[in-house]
């Protein structure tokens, strides 16, 4: 079997904004790869902007492709990614965001490795950043020669595969066996608007270890990562390591199952643990020294942990909306009135 004979669907959410799809989709309608293989679906997580048009205009200029265009009004990633699947045909469903580009043999390298390591049930590769503006000199030196930043999604672990058990991707450059996401129930959520509920891929990661299944490295299936200004602040890096320390919690959460007593005991011993780190961080906010940078994030992650297992405790039903662990096969897509397919073929 060549590598030519496994079909890709691309699946790209968006929403509001269509400047920065229509810089994707041009990268992703260049791909080093036959366009009868791989099929690209937009899901349009309700917008108010011009990404529907953006989409009609790249089918019009590409006419050899197959790009789809898929409405979802439920607010959510995980919504629009699982609107995404519930329309993809491929063999291999290949994940990405609208803010980033890709190396032209993309998806060629994903689909050489899933072709020649079957055991592999899940990928995912380098992410470089791709600044839209020279970033300030403190980021450069907090990010140093990390490996992995994921404040900024970035990653570039190896230079050669790996194949392991305990392999880890980012969102915006993951591949994986559309067989085996079904069977995982796909992703957790994130966040609704600004309220962070869940670990995302996070959780997918975790269930593909506990069935003990491989995910790989590829090298050569290379995203770059547009980086806004805008991401390139303090506020920015504490609002993500707040979402980080949610997104621990909700994992932790769902493998001990706590109850309202513990979850408030939780709730004290992360106040009298950290209450000095976040009185640090008041005396040294806004400052970019590593140390004090170190500081401010873990009070951040940290905070946010204690509103967390607060809300845990005292609202039952949201306590039973974390404890959910299918977001996937429960709701279709395909049958349910909230997702609207408009133009399915290319």
């Amino acid at each position: 079997m060549s590598y030519k004979d496994i079909t890709i669907s691309l699946i790209i959410p968006t929403y509001n904004r269509a400047t920065s799809l229509k810089r994707a989709l041009e990268s992703a309608l260049n791909l080093d790869y036959p366009p009868p293989g791989y099929e690209i679906i937009v899901v349009d997580n309700g917008s108010a902007d011009a990404t529907a048009e953006v989409v009609k205009n790249a089918r019009l200029s590409s006419p050899g492709h197959k790009l789809k265009y898929v409405r979802e009004e439920r607010l959510g990633l995980h919504h629009a990614r699982h609107a995404g699947v519930w329309e993809a045909e491929g063999d291999i469903l290949i994940f990405t965001d609208d803010d980033a580009t890709f190396d032209p043999g993309w998806v060629r390298a994903y689909a050489e490795a899933f072709n020649a390591h079957p055991q592999m049930v899940a990928a995912g590769g380098p992410v470089r950043a791709s600044w839209e503006a020279p970033p300030p000199n403190w980021l450069v030196e907090f990010i140093g020669d990390a490996k992995i930043f994921g404040m900024l999604s970035l990653t570039e672990p190896h230079n050669e595969f790996h194949l392991t058990a305990d392999g880890v991707f980012f969102g915006v450059n993951m591949a994986i066996r559309a067989n085996v996401l079904l069977e995982m129930g796909g992703f957790n959520p994130e966040a609704f608007g600004d309220v962070w509920l869940g670990d995302g891929e996070t959780g997918l990661i975790y269930k593909l270890w506990n069935h003990k299944l491989l995910i790989g490295y590829e090298p050569d299936a290379l995203v770059y990562h547009h980086i806004p200004p805008e991401r390139m602040t303090l506020r920015y890096l504490r609002r993500r390591m707040a979402n980080q320390g949610v997104c621990d919690l909700y994992s932790d959460f769902h493998r001990t199952r706590p109850n309202t007593v513990s979850l408030l005991k939780r709730a004290g011993g992360l106040l009298i643990k950290n209450a000095q780190t976040w009185i640090a961080a008041m005396l040294v906010k806004d400052r970019t020294d590593v140390h004090s940078l170190k500081i401010q994030l873990d009070a951040a992650r940290t905070r946010a942990q204690l509103k967390y297992t607060v809300k845990l405790a005292v609202n039952s039903n949201f306590r039973a909306f974390v404890l959910k662990t299918d977001w996937l096969n429960g709701c279709p897509v395909k049958q349910s009135p909230a997702a609207v397919h408009i133009d399915r073929q290319g």
